[in-house]
């Protein structure tokens, strides 16, 4: 102990054909039929206290894709939680109130030096990586094709008083020519046995490649108190116009609630020139019986305003839930939004327009049967057409939404995980649909031996939508994912995997070049088979 190393070089060989669609004049395939590669990530400890990790050239082919999520009709960029296991590590030293830091942002890196520990009361973090993509996905002719972006995290934090600590954050993204800097403080406070706060306050620089520049503030405080039956929690965030981030993720998906495992409240999303004031509360009657264990009501209100006072969300959530043994839970809801569009939010609008949205819904979640896990969820209410035909403008629309999830585990060495989610939008004058929304995804494990396991990931996603209606188009994907993993342990691996994609597509010459059309039939548009092996080397 004291100091150790350890380092596994990896080997990589696949055969892909994929869609390039960084032209709009010129989508063709790209095919290769041998592309090895390598690479190399290394750990060294120092004085079981300080942990170097280097990653050269990593590859995460053997990373599965991202659970289902409805991305259509959404105002605002969805959040996908990180899955690579080298930004997944000791990723806590880099959290604060406000994301600073969404590691998805470095979304393909050629290397990636990350520092972290503790000594005494100090905690450290230090990353730094590069970014291909943003010069991948432009067409050759592009100014900053081929270029790439680097990333700098620094995080420090110190134990004060008792479990409480005080921080400082800084992240840096340097892009063709360009930057964006942001450095802050924040604290966590104990206030007493129950009451905790946290505050942060940051601050922006940014120069676009252009030369414009940007700076400003942001703000967040938050006041908790959790206890056996009572739960309440308060923020404050205050974004001024001028504050980005090209590192993190400003906004709160969903609210933290406070009985395990219930229903995700959304909210509204925080994005910059906001001020907002959230309030989470619930009680919980405890009876604690023999099968029923609690109940109670919870409120959510958050009004959303810009810096010029003008109010751009009134949000509100309330439910009634009851807890039962078999972690068990039923809920009842009913949530509203007042949304507020102004002309700069949309092309088409001549004044501020505002929308009140509602839904009704009911939520169950259960682990009651042995070897199965239930969790489903249905609303019915209204919702904003963000995607109205050209030449429209947004309009209030009626949505139902469902998402049900289904684990099974028949045998001990097999788990089977079944998702299904649905939005639909129709008119509400005439009933008619605008889109629907239909996303099912199954995925089966099987554990062959300790080392052994086969992993399949089916999954189909469809979007069927009346052109009167929306702007969107229909379009139907299916994608299957294989892998075959031999594993002595967390280092040394063999992969051996296959992933294809097929969608209702097609490549059509036109007068001006090519272009993808939509049509009744699935293309082959992308598939890929790959080698992967590891090996840890220790000393």
């Amino acid at each position: 102990p004291g100091r150790n190393a350890q380092i596994i070089p990896y080997g990589f060989m696949r055969s892909f054909r994929a869609l390039d669609t960084r032209d709009p004049n010129n989508p063709h395939f790209v095919t290769d039929g041998f592309d090895p590669d390598a690479g190399v990530d290394a750990k060294l400890v120092f004085k079981d206290s300080l942990v170097l990790d280097v990653a050269v050239n990593p590859d995460f082919s053997q990373v599965e894709s991202d659970e289902p999520q409805v991305t259509v009709n959404q105002r605002f960029e969805v959040f996908f939680p990180e899955k690579r296991p080298f930004f997944l590590e000791n990723s806590s030293f880099f959290e604060t109130p406000i994301n600073l830091f969404f590691t998805r942002r470095v979304a393909d890196p050629q290397y990636g030096i990350r520092l972290t520990g503790k000594k005494g009361p100090y905690a450290i973090g230090a990353l730094f990586a590069d970014d291909e993509s943003p010069g991948k996905i432009v067409p050759p002719i592009d100014p900053v094709f081929g270029k790439r972006a680097h990333f700098g995290i620094f995080r420090v934090q110190r134990d004060i008083f008792k479990q409480s600590t005080l921080g400082v954050m800084v992240t840096d993204r340097e892009f063709a020519g360009g930057f964006n800097r942001v450095g802050g403080l924040d604290t966590r406070l104990k206030l007493t046995k129950n009451w905790v706060t946290t505050l942060q306050a940051v601050t922006s620089s940014t120069e676009l490649a252009d030369g414009t520049k940007l700076a400003g503030p942001a703000y967040k405080a938050r006041l908790r108190h959790t206890g056996y039956q009572f739960f309440y929690n308060l923020d404050y965030d205050d974004r001024s116009p001028a504050f980005v981030t090209d590192t993190g993720f400003l906004a709160d998906q969903v609210v933290e609630g406070f009985v395990f495992r219930a229903r995700d409240i959304p909210r509204p999303f925080l994005r910059t020139d906001v001020r907002s004031v959230a309030q989470f509360v619930t009680y919980r009657f405890r009876p604690e019986g023999k099968r029923f264990i609690s109940w109670g009501p919870s409120l959510f209100l958050n009004p959303v305003w810009d810096h010029q006072g003008t109010r751009l969300d009134l949000f509100h959530d309330a439910g009634l839930s009851w807890e039962f043994t078999g972690q068990t839970l039923i809920e009842v809801y009913e949530t509203a939004d007042r949304e507020l569009l102004r002309p700069q939010d949309f092309v088409g609008l001549t004044a501020n327009r505002d929308f009140y949205q509602t839904r009704k819904g009911v939520f169950a979640k259960s682990d009651y049967i042995s070897g199965a896990t239930f969790r489903a969820e249905y609303s019915q209410g209204t919702r904003i057409n963000f995607v109205p035909p050209t030449g429209q403008t947004p309009a209030l629309a009626n949505v139902n939404r469902a998402n049900l999830q289904l684990t099974l585990r028949p045998l001990v060495p097999l788990r089977i995980e079944n998702a299904y989610l649905l939005e639909r939008l129709t008119d509400r004058a005439r009933g008619d649909s605008i889109f629907n929304n239909h996303i099912a995804r199954s995925k089966w494990s099987w554990q062959f031996n300790r080392e052994l396991t086969l992993r399949v990931i089916l999954q189909y996603n469809a979007v069927l939508s009346n052109p009167e209606r929306t702007a969107l188009e229909t379009r139907k994907n299916f994608n299957a994912d294989f892998l075959l993993t031999y594993q002595v342990n967390a280092w040394t691996a063999l992969y051996v995997g296959y992933n294809g994609n097929r969608q209702n597509l097609d490549l059509v010459t036109t007068s001006t070049g090519r272009e993808i059309v939509r049509t009744p039939n699935f293309l082959n548009d992308a598939n890929q088979f790959f080698v992967k092996f590891s090996y840890l080397v220790r000393f």
